[in-house]
Formats: structure tokens, C-alpha cells, sequence
């Protein structure tokens, strides 16, 4: 199918309606950031307001708040986020009290409703999870206490989707430890990898699995190691290569041969850890520098070090997929009240902003997590918050600015923040109240940068009707494209945009003229079938007049 032939189509499309579970392809996933060649404006228009799009000037979404899901007097703490799925789930694991696994749409109303939990996690401790950036495939890991002893522990992964509360599977590390572990899924969702340290051997024990099982396809336990000190830890997008470190030894790991690649020693311990989408950058914090490595042949060299003086270390670091942008935090621990934020170029090892944030009174300002998009264009910073409250405690940020494009202050300290793969929306996990307090109580906050054309108002559960919210030129005459797959690669009209669903499947809607406000909302009806759960599909829109595409599209995976 030829697209600058669709109009010809147009006169045997279809109205917009409830789906079958015959349409079910035809239905996918989230609204995930197009990149055209009107880059400029693109910086401009992402956070909301006019921007000049392909055919004039349109209003587009607005930044801000998304939704809040509250512990409701449940008392728990949001210990772990993720966004994945291309940016339209959100899964959130509670620690402390009433612990449980729970996922949320990004595309729902305030307050969200959870479409399920899983409450076997209870009377675990500490939770992690993680999120497959392009499916709907999450991990979580938690450790059990047994028989009321803290100090007695066993680790378990545990492997979900979004169709159900039940885990695909669930794996259990037989070591009983006192001690860390640590989950990572790649971005396609289909290699998992776990690992605890064994604090009675001091040895690290790293098991890789297959999406589709839990039997681990490798189980790998290293020599011991000169401490159990276990705090770097990060999985290569492409599931290539995992990042972590054993008794301050970083440790390269090929996960398709379950061997050590590369080893380096730094010297000191801090949560400041990160590798490439890739594994061809990792880079690590220390007291007062941080070090990038880049691949040279079969081995890696420091390629860049930034330094900075006074009573502070690098706190937190990610780096974006395409390994271009390292994205990383300083601490000033003395008095523990200033924080900086730097994003550094690879390519030209050039600092590209500074943002520095001064609290007051008497709590720590931590940097608690830092989350990169795939391009590294933008990137999430998550804060504990001062008690003055001047910090803002979620932080988004453009690589190229030096003050933050979009900020929250929260009631809490952040625990944990991730961003979808394409910048467009941040997540955060945080406490009711500041870390540095006694208390209970969380929240999950789901923010969005703005500046979307094309946007669902409203979860993709069967039997409900959410709506495609469209921003377009007024009087244009607009057309749903959908398909059961994307169009990989993307292809690139000039004057008319890319397509991003599949370009020999195209169903064609006839939707109807844009109103004069620029924007419409269309409802979406999905069918009360429980066959559609799990079922994704893809959607774009075309405007006639002048002819163009949708920036954005949306993948859409369907909920019970």
C-alpha cells in the first residue's frame, strides 16, 4: 500500500467501533515520541502549548500530572517503579506494609484505578522491579523473610504480563542470605537476569532466564570476592551484557556465554552505575569524579573523567540506550542540602547543563535515581527533597538545558523514577513523608511532558471506552491508520511525516473534520471479550488538508 495513495482508500473505510477479536492486531500499544525532521520545533512544542507542526500551528497536549495513585491507609511505601511497555504501563511494588506487586495504565483517569495486584509478595523486603521497555513484560524481585528472622532471606523473581495477577512464573534462589539482589529485563522483554550476593561465600550467584520460562537457560556463581558489597548493577537494553559490581570490582558480564568479559577496580562503593543500550559505555561514580569507559576492540578504556571539589560524590548516573548522553548526579554530603545535575555528550565528552539545587533545614537532599531516555534527549531525576521544601523532588530535564523542564513537589523522598523510552513520561515512586522521618504511606506519581498530537484519555480495558484524543489543523479531514504490527523501520515522507504502523496492513477510519478548537476527542470502544486481553495494536492519524501525519502514534495493549 502506497501512502500517499490512502486517499483513494478512503471511500471503503470503515466506521470507528468496538473491536472483535478477529481486529485484535489491529490494536497496539502507547503513544511513543516520533522523530521527524522538525527537530527544532520539537524542543520547543514537547512540553505543551502552539507549536508550529507539519501544515501550521496547533495546540497540543499540556504537561503536568497524569495521575496519583495514593496507599489509601494501606500504610505501604512505593519501593519500585517502572514504565514500560512503550510508555502505557506503569508497575509499582510496595514495601513495608501490605506489600504487593500492582500495575496501573499510564493512560488513565485521576485517580487511577489498579487493573491487578498481586499481594504474594507480603512480608517481603527489598522490592525491585522493571519493566520491558517495548512490551508488556515485567520482573519483580523481593526477598522473603523466614520464620520471622530479617536476617534470613531468600530472593524471588517473580515474571508477569499484563493480562493477569498470576506471575508467568516465579523462580526462587536457594541460598538463604543476609544480603543484596538485584532483577533486570532487556528492552524487548525477552532475556531476564537475576543475581544475589551469597554473604556466606561472598560470592556472586547470577542466573539468566528466558521471557518464557523459569528455569534459568545459565546459572553462574563467581569466585568469591573480597566483601559482599554488591551496589552497581544495570542490563544492557539489547540483554547483551551485564553491568555490576563485586567488593568494588566492576564486573562485565557477556550474558550469552555467562562469562566475565572485563573487570576494572574502583576502589570505593556508590549506587552510581550504568551501561550503554548496547554495552559499549558504562560509566561509574566515586568521591568527587566520575568515570565513562567506552569499547576499544575486545576491551574498554577510560575515555572520560569529569571531576568536581568539595565534600561531594557522584550519587547517581544512567545512560541513555543509544549511549550518547550520560546523564548523572553530585551529592554534597556536608551538610547533605545542595545537589547538582550534570548531562555530558559522549561523543565530544562535553558537559551540555548544569542545574544546581540548594535545600535548607535539616534534611538530606539525596539523589536518589536518575532515568535517561533511549535518545538521551531527556532524563528524570528523582530527589529525597529538602525540609524547606525548595527541592522539587521529581525533576525532568532536557540534555541541553540547564534548568528543568518540568518539576513536582511531592508530600515524600523519591525512592525510585524511571522514564518511557521516549522521553515522554516519568514515573515516580516515593514515601508520604521526607526519608529522613519516621512514618508510612506512598504514593505513585505519573507525570507527561506534553506536546502530543495523538494521545489516549483513558485505560484500554475490554469493555470500557476510552478516547483518542487528537490535536490537528481545524476543518482538516482526519483518518485512523492501524495496523497489528509497527512499521520497522519507520518511514519518512518528506511534507507528509513518518509512518509508524505497519504499511502493508493499514485499516483506514474515516474519523471526520477537525473542530475549530484544533482538537477531538473520539471514543474508542473495546469489546467485553476476554479474548482481546494481550492483544496490542498500533495507531496513527492522517490529515488530508493539508496531508500529513500524526507525530505521535500509540501502541495499545489491551487490559482485563
Amino acid at each position: 500500500m502506497k501512502i500517499l495513495l490512502l486517499p483513494l482508500l478512503l471511500a471503503s473505510v470503515s466506521p470507528l467501533s468496538a473491536q472483535s477479536p478477529a481486529q485484535a492486531d489491529t490494536l497496539r500499544t502507547r503513544a511513543t515520541r516520533i522523530q521527524v525532521s522538525e527537530a527544532g520545533v520539537r524542543e520547543h512544542a514537547r512540553f505543551g502549548g502552539t507549536a508550529n507542526r507539519i501544515g501550521g500551528t496547533q495546540e497540543l497536549t499540556s504537561a503536568g500530572s497524569l495521575w496519583t495513585h495514593t496507599d489509601g491507609g494501606a500504610a505501604w511505601v512505593a519501593e519500585a517503579v517502572a514504565i514500560g511497555d512503550e510508555g502505557g504501563q506503569v508497575l509499582v511494588e510496595y514495601g513495608l506494609n501490605n506489600e504487593a506487586v500492582a500495575l496501573l495504565s499510564s493512560y488513565d483517569a485521576n485517580p487511577p484505578a489498579v487493573v491487578w495486584t498481586d499481594n504474594t509478595p507480603l512480608d517481603s523486603e527489598f522490592q525491585r522491579v522493571d519493566s520491558a521497555r517495548s512490551t508488556a513484560n515485567h520482573v519483580t524481585l523481593d526477598q522473603v523473610v523466614l520464620g520471622g528472622n530479617f536476617q534470613t532471606r531468600q530472593a524471588v523473581v517473580r515474571k508477569y504480563t499484563s493480562s493477569s495477577a498470576s506471575p508467568d512464573w516465579t523462580y526462587t534462589f536457594a541460598p538463604v542470605i543476609d544480603s543484596t539482589a538485584k532483577v533486570a529485563i532487556s528492552r524487548d522483554g525477552s532475556i531476564i537476569v537475576a543475581a544475589i550476593m551469597n554473604n556466606n561465600t561472598a560470592s556472586m550467584e547470577i542466573a539468566v532466564f528466558d521471557a518464557l520460562s523459569g528455569t534459568p537457560t545459565s546459572y553462574t556463581v563467581l569466585p568469591p570476592g573480597s566483601s559482599t558489597n554488591f551496589r552497581g548493577w544495570d542490563l544492557s537494553a539489547d540483554g547483551s551484557t551485564l553491568y555490576f559490581t563485586q567488593s568494588n570490582t566492576v564486573h562485565l558480564f557477556d550474558v550469552g556465554t555467562a562469562s566475565v568479559i572485563f573487570t576494572t577496580n574502583i576502589g570505593s562503593g556508590f549506587d552510581s552505575h550504568a551501561i550503554s543500550g548496547d554495552g559499549s559505555v558504562f560509566a561509574f561514580g566515586r568521591f568527587n569524579s566520575i568515570s565513562i569507559w567506552e569499547r576499544s576492540g575486545g576491551t574498554y578504556a577510560n575515555t572520560i573523567t569529569k571531576t568536581l571539589g568539595g565534600q561531594v560524590y557522584c550519587a547517581q548516573v544512567d545512560i541513555s540506550d543509544d549511549g550518547s548522553t550520560v546523564a548523572y548526579g553530585w551529592y554534597y554530603y556536608a551538610p547533605g542540602l545542595t545537589i547538582q545535575i550534570n548531562a555530558l555528550d559522549v561523543a565530544s565528552g562535553a558537559v551540555t547543563m548544569t542545574d544546581i539545587v540548594v535545600g535548607a533545614g535539616t534534611f538530606q537532599n539525596l539523589v536518589a535515581d536518575i532515568s535517561c531516555s533511549a535518545d538521551g534527549s531527556r532524563f528524570a531525576v528523582g530527589l529525597w527533597g529538602d525540609e524547606a521544601g525548595l527541592a522539587d523532588e521529581v525533576r525532568v530535564y532536557s540534555k541541553t538545558l540547564d534548568a528543568p523542564v518540568q518539576t513536582a513537589n511531592l508530600p515524600g523522598s523519591v525512592f525510585d523514577i524511571d522514564i518511557s523510552a521516549d522521553g515522554q513520561r516519568v514515573v515516580a515512586g516515593s514515601k508520604a513523608v521526607h526519608a529522613n522521618t519516621f512514618g508510612h504511606g506512598g504514593q505513585v506519581d505519573l507525570v507527561d511532558t506534553g506536546g502530543e498530537d495523538l494521545i489516549l484519555r483513558g485505560a484500554p480495558k475490554i469493555g470500557r471506552i476510552p478516547a483518542l484524543e487528537i490535536h490537528g489543523p481545524p476543518g482538516n479531514p482526519s483518518f485512523l491508520l492501524s495496523a497489528g504490527q509497527p512499521q520497522d523501520p519507520p518511514i519518512l515522507f518528506p511534507a507528509l511525516g513518518t509512518l509508524h504502523v505497519h504499511r502493508a496492513t493499514i485499516l483506514i477510519t474515516h474519523i471526520g473534520s477537525m473542530p475549530a478548537s484544533g482538537t477531538l476527542a473520539v471514543p474508542f470502544g473495546i469489546a467485553n471479550d476476554p479474548a482481546l486481553i494481550g492483544t496490542t495494536g498500533y495507531y496513527q492519524v492522517l490529515f488530508l488538508s493539508p496531508r500529513r501525519l500524526t507525530q505521535d502514534w500509540i501502541k495499545l495493549t489491551f487490559l482485563p
